[in-house]
């Protein structure tokens, strides 16, 4: 039984270091170099971009479109400027003109995994699973990407969300190869494993997920759940008697002690 909802990873907007310029020309009427004039629009791109998001988590939307149109305004080519005014599209609701600028963000010269990773988490909210999937590889296949381990748990979560559990299982399998200690993905495979009906997989799936992250009500419930396929009753004991002492007022703990009677 699935205990909670699909967890897709969006990953935050980081800082991009300016790389080095190649020529030394100047205005006219002025001794300021071109390269110089260009990294200072980028910079204070960045800056209003910062200041848009800072608007946004403030509740301040008119300041933070303000501030997030002028940061596109000063650096058009600037992936990063276009990801940020996609999280103010998707804040706000708008949710054509969020995919739109998803669209210029991977679109830009400087397009980063973290950019198409993201599009890829909108687009399985809004149910284009394909489209989607098509994103997530490409953010696993561009260069420098770090994060290969978080996308493709979000591919299994995608494919699990469209029904399609066998892609989902290798997807999440592919996950733990690049970070085996990744708890939500062995969850995942906790869930899915319960749902076949494997419950000799599934016990091996949890002992693993509690060997790397603290017990939950939730991961507690499911050992409870897997143990009584099994007929395990001391081991079922065991995560009950857990379950109590540790999540007492919890709706899992109040199910068990429901049911010992």
């Amino acid at each position: 039984m699935k205990q909670g909802k699909p967890y897709l990873i969006m990953i935050g907007l980081l800082g991009i270091s300016l790389s080095g310029c190649v020529t030394e020309r100047t205005y006219s009427g002025t001794d300021i170099p071109v390269a110089q004039r260009q990294v200072d629009k980028v910079s204070a791109a960045r800056e209003r971009m910062q200041l848009g998001l800072t608007y946004m988590r403030r509740g301040n939307s008119e300041q933070a479109k303000y501030n997030l149109d002028k940061a596109v305004e000063y650096a058009p080519q600037l992936s990063e400027v276009h990801v940020a005014m996609a999280y103010y599209y998707q804040a706000v609701g708008d949710l054509a003109r969020t995919e739109a600028s998803y669209y210029n963000a991977i679109n830009s010269k400087d397009a980063s995994g973290d950019a198409k990773n993201n599009f890829g988490v909108f687009l399985c909210q809004q149910k284009k699973f394909a489209q989607a999937e098509k994103m997530f590889l490409e953010a696993i296949e561009t260069d420098k990407y770090t994060r290969t381990a978080s996308s493709y748990e979000n591919l299994g979560v995608c494919s699990r969300t469209s029904g399609d559990i066998k892609k989902a299982r290798k997807y999440f399998e592919m996950a733990l190869k690049y970070d085996p200690r990744r708890s939500n993905t062995l969850m995942e495979l906790v869930e899915l494993a319960v749902e076949d009906s494997d419950y000799v997989a599934a016990r091996s799936v949890l002992a693993r997920y509690h060997q790397v992250t603290n017990e939950t009500a939730e991961s507690l419930a499911l050992g409870i759940e897997i143990e009584q396929a099994l007929g395990d009753v001391n081991a079922m004991k065991r995560f009950g008697i857990s379950l109590i002492a540790k999540f007492p007022a919890s709706p899992q703990a109040k199910e068990y002690r429901a049911n010992l009677h």
